[in-house]
């Protein structure tokens, strides 16, 4: 029969609920199923509790086409825990449940980093351990967690800034979005857009040296030149040739920017428009054309500074072909003129918010497939990748060099430790067109869906959620609330910050401070290894000879010291012959003490307290 445990159910749920954006549908439906028929108490069949878990592991190759990868792992470990909850027949069982939570809980804490789920791992770990304990008969004692920590804390502490850093981390959340859900791509593939859904998965963190305008929250990442006539892919002439350079000083328009990138990039995501890119200790001075920057594979980078001057225009007087061509069948271009007159970049712009508003075109985050621009005229729903490809298109076909840029737009802006938090919705497409020699940002989203530049993607996606643009109803979620959200997100993000700044760079610095070799580290840190050891196992060794000592056995000690004295050989094994000789001595306070003695020691009533009985023992 199944017994209930709360404990464990309770920190598997909420493990799943922190980690859900990394878990699969399957793994949490079959962590629900578990929790609950423990919970009720009801029994499984063996072949039922494997058939199920087997066709959840099947789920993880048909999502990921793989089965080493680290998201694929961290499932799998939770789906055994599961089954192993389920099971709970044998002690093994229960051994294998408490240290299968802890490994799970500790590789949460590669994909879920925050302050929250550094509250959720101590505590969590607090509880299986107090819960291992009483299963193994033992006795908790909170005193010696602290006593423990003590020890534990600064040895920690001390291998944070010793271990060698790696010149460039493994980001584990590698999967920027899965398909079907809004996220950066580098190619806009419209022809594979169905539908879209929220996705609230961070990006990138980064701090500006002053808040920004709305209209000046455009992060670009990616230029694309290339497009078959719907489509738009990177092209070699997209990527940019920055040049390093001795040192950067910012002008006075320009904003500096701090970037925390929380996934792998190929590319650096910059505030239009940049400048500068600082790389660790390397500075990086852009040509000015506005081309992609691409980061290098085998080095990714998931911190650095850009210098950048919102709503700046580039000069590049002379631009390539490959930004005018534009591979369509005489026929469509021919509907396409006819569609949108004009001949200057304003008098096609004003064309097309003409035939947008009149043909009554809409932004939708379910399209449906529009395999080409033939097909979205006729169908006249679409994202921001549909719009911006459209518009691309028209000015080509009028002769101005035009480029799409794929990026975020928008921002959640943390007023506390001055901030903006980039998610997945804010990814967006627009347009730059090279008007008398400077390159021109458009962004057609906003003739259709002003709400979204004005909002930005994420507080966009959220009022769409909440019915905003609907009818106002009575349940509204209480200001303070965000306002206490941004009071924590505060916290969790100095935390990191100091946390992730430690990294090969921080730390060579530190090293070359104290003039300390970095080669000394991997002889230093065995010592101190060895060393924290030793000590640890010798605290230990006399805590347990501390805890086998009792005032009764001092008090034994003691006494039998004062016997010889007198020359009486006394044994605490033979209690009745002991007495038999002190009953023959003439003095009667040997004997008095003694049956006071083995009254404290063995649980009879005693007459006076172990200090009084002491006192007694050192007058004899």
């Amino acid at each position: 029969m199944l017994k209930k445990d709360w404990r464990e159910v309770v920190i598997l749920l909420v493990f799943c609920f922190l980690l859900r954006e990394i878990l699969t549908l399957p793994t949490l439906l079959f962590a629900a199923l578990g929790a609950t028929l423990v919970i009720a108490g009801i029994p499984t069949h063996r072949y039922l509790r494997n058939v199920i878990a087997l066709g959840v592991f099947g789920s993880y190759w048909l999502k990921y086409g793989k089965i080493i990868d680290p998201e694929v792992g961290l499932n799998f470990l939770t789906s055994v825990i599961v089954l192993k909850i389920l099971e709970k027949e044998t002690v093994r069982d229960r051994y294998m449940i408490f240290f299968g939570l802890l490994l799970i809980i500790s590789a949460g804490s590669l994909f879920e980093r925050s302050l929250g789920y550094v509250f959720f791992f101590a505590i969590s770990f607090l509880v299986l351990i107090r819960g291992f304990y009483s299963f193994l008969g033992q006795r908790w004692k909170l005193k010696d967690l602290g006593v423990a920590l003590i020890w534990v804390l600064p040895f920690t502490f001390f291998l944070f800034f010793l271990v060698p850093r790696l010149l460039s981390p493994i980001p584990f959340q590698q999967n920027t979005s899965t398909p079907g859900e809004i996220g950066y791509t580098p190619d806009v593939n419209i022809s594979q857009i169905e539908s879209l859904e929220a996705n609230k998965a961070p990006v990138f963190q980064v701090v500006t040296s002053r808040p920004l305008f709305q209209s000046e929250l455009y992060w670009r990442g990616n230029t694309l030149s290339y497009t078959d006539g719907w489509n738009w892919k990177e092209m070699v002439q997209d990527k940019e040739g920055a040049t390093p350079v001795l040192g950067a000083a910012r002008g006075p328009a320009e904003v500096e920017q701090s970037f925390r990138v929380f996934t792998r990039a190929e590319y650096f995501f910059t505030l239009d428009v940049p400048r500068i890119v600082v790389n660790g200790k390397e500075f990086l001075s852009l040509s000015g054309k506005l081309k992609t920057l691409p980061q290098r594979r085998w080095e990714t980078v998931q911190r650095y500074k850009v210098f950048s001057l919102p709503g700046n225009m580039v000069t590049e007087e002379t631009v390539g072909q490959n930004y005018l061509r534009v591979p369509l069948s005489r026929k469509d271009k021919a509907e396409v003129l006819r569609l949108f007159p004009g001949n200057t970049a304003e008098e096609l712009t004003a064309s097309l918010r003409k035939h947008f508003v009149q043909e009554k075109f809409v932004y939708s985050l379910a399209p449906g497939k529009s395999e080409s621009l033939r097909a979205f005229l006729d169908r006249k729903v679409g994202l921001c990748s549909h719009y911006a490809s459209l518009t691309a298109i028209v000015l080509r076909l009028k002769g101005i060099p035009t480029r799409l840029v794929s990026g975020f737009m928008g921002g959640n802006y943390n007023k506390f430790a001055n901030f903006y938090l980039i998610s997945q919705n804010d990814a967006h497409v627009w347009v730059e067109a090279s008007i008398q020699g400077k390159w021109v940002r458009l962004d057609p989203t906003g003739w259709i869906a002003p709400e979204r530049v004005r909002l930005g993607g994420e507080a966009f996606m959220e009022s769409v959620q909440r019915g905003a643009f609907k009818r106002n109803t009575w349940l509204r979620i209480p200001s303070f609330v965000n306002e206490m959200k941004l009071w924590f997100d505060q916290w969790d993000f100095l935390f990191y910050q100091w946390l992730e700044e430690m990294d090969y760079n921080a730390q060579q610095s530190w090293l070359e401070r104290f003039k300390i070799r970095r080669q000394w580290l991997f002889s230093l840190i065995p010592l101190i290894m060895v060393s924290f050891m030793l000590g640890y196992t010798f605290f230990l060794s006399r805590q347990k000879r501390a805890e086998e000592r009792s005032p009764q056995r001092d008090l034994w000690r003691l006494f039998f010291k004062k016997a010889r004295k007198r020359g009486l050989s006394l044994s605490s094994v033979s209690l009745g012959i002991s007495r038999d000789i002190l009953s023959a001595q003439v003095d009667t306070d040997l004997l008095h003490v003694w049956d006071e003695l083995v009254a404290l020691s063995f649980g009879a009533e005693a007459r006076c307290s172990l200090r009084d009985l002491e006192r007694r023992i050192r007058r004899l």
